[in-house]
């Protein structure tokens, strides 16, 4: 099965959740993107990823995830809550929150990758194992 990795924008993530990005069309300079109205605690996390493919996904129905790239070359795999066969591939180049229920993964191209991570306090996970590795080959144009 071959994948196209996606650039992430307002349009083409909106089925996930939210790209997090200043609105310059915006008067104000702090500008609120999300809230989460339910009185919880929230962590800062830094998830190293080494992983060139993946056969879990996971969803978590109580928290929304933030995916901040740091460093190195990262892809996103979500899906949405309905059916988690359906999923996309995203270059993660720019910060998203991904809504509640959605599954999602990550792996990376480079050597590693570093994506700051923001959620609740308590994380309640669902998982789903695919029969099958969800990973990237990177073919060059003239080789064989």
């Amino acid at each position: 099965m071959n994948m196209v990795i996606k650039n992430i924008s307002k349009e083409t993530f909106s089925r996930y959740g939210h790209v997090i990005e200043y609105d310059s069309s915006k008067k104000e300079n702090f500008q609120v993107i999300l809230n989460e109205f339910d009185a919880v605690g929230w962590r800062i996390a830094v998830n190293k990823i080494d992983a060139k493919s993946v056969s879990r996904i996971a969803r978590h129905p109580n928290t929304m995830e933030s995916f901040e790239p740091v460093t190195g070359v990262t892809l996103i795999i979500v899906a949405p809550p309905e059916n988690v066969d359906n999923f996309e591939v995203f270059l993660l180049d720019r910060p998203v929150c991904v809504n509640k229920n959605v599954w999602h993964a990550t792996i990376c191209l480079s050597e590693y990758s570093i994506v700051k991570i923001c959620e609740n306090v308590t994380v309640e996970s669902e998982f789903h194992d695919y029969n099958k590795e969800i990973g990237v080959r990177v073919f060059m144009a003239g080789m064989n």
